[in-house]
């Protein structure tokens, strides 16, 4: 079974009929782009796809680092309720063998239980106050990583364009010369909503 072309005979191709076009004296066509036009327009497409993917990469970053530490608060929310289960247990057996503690008469059992009741409250309150702390910081990884996939589509587009404009450099098309800036257009859409939080 034989293969295709590979992709550098293809350009090396096209190449080759663009001087043999140019050597017999045949004048580019005048819907022509600008040769020089695409190739500064993919140069600067690639230092804006290089610059969207630093954005892409950091906010994946920030993402990981938050859902890391909204783990860690959760865990630590977790040893807080382990904890205030421990004391409210304590309370019930201090009560349950103690016969004079239903009546209330022994005072070293009432001090006990109310310590234990009070160690319960703080515990439920502190655990209150991580729980909302690994929410935020849950939705801070949400947001970061809404960020990273802005920006991510950011650079797939921007790459289409670079490959319209260096393909039109080639082909002397000035339509996919324009979609070029069509998809660059579109690119520092996703760009700009990844910067501003869209």
């Amino acid at each position: 079974m034989e293969e295709g072309p590979e992709p550098q005979e293809w350009v090396e191709r096209a190449a080759e009929e663009h001087h043999h076009h140019h050597a017999e004296g045949h004048e580019p066509e005048k819907s022509a782009s600008s040769p020089k036009a695409s190739a500064i327009t993919a140069a600067v497409l690639a230092v804006l796809a290089a610059i969207g993917s630093l954005f892409s990469g950091h906010a994946a970053n920030q993402a990981i680092l938050a859902q890391s530490k909204a783990t860690n608060q959760w865990a630590y929310h977790q040893a807080k309720s382990t904890k205030g289960h421990l004391y409210e247990v304590a309370g019930d057996i201090v009560k349950a063998l103690s016969p004079s503690a239903a009546k209330g008469d022994n005072v070293l059992t009432s001090q006990a239980t109310a310590r234990f009741a009070e160690e319960e409250h703080r515990y439920a309150k502190e655990k209150e106050e991580i729980r909302l702390e690994a929410e935020k910081l849950e939705d801070e990884s949400r947001e970061e990583l809404h960020k990273h996939h802005r920006f991510a589509t950011g650079v797939a587009l921007l790459q289409v364009g670079i490959v319209l404009a260096s393909v039109s450099i080639l082909v002397r098309n000035r339509a996919l010369y324009a979609l070029s800036l069509v998809s660059a257009a579109v690119a520092l859409g996703f760009l700009i909503a990844g910067l501003i939080g869209v």
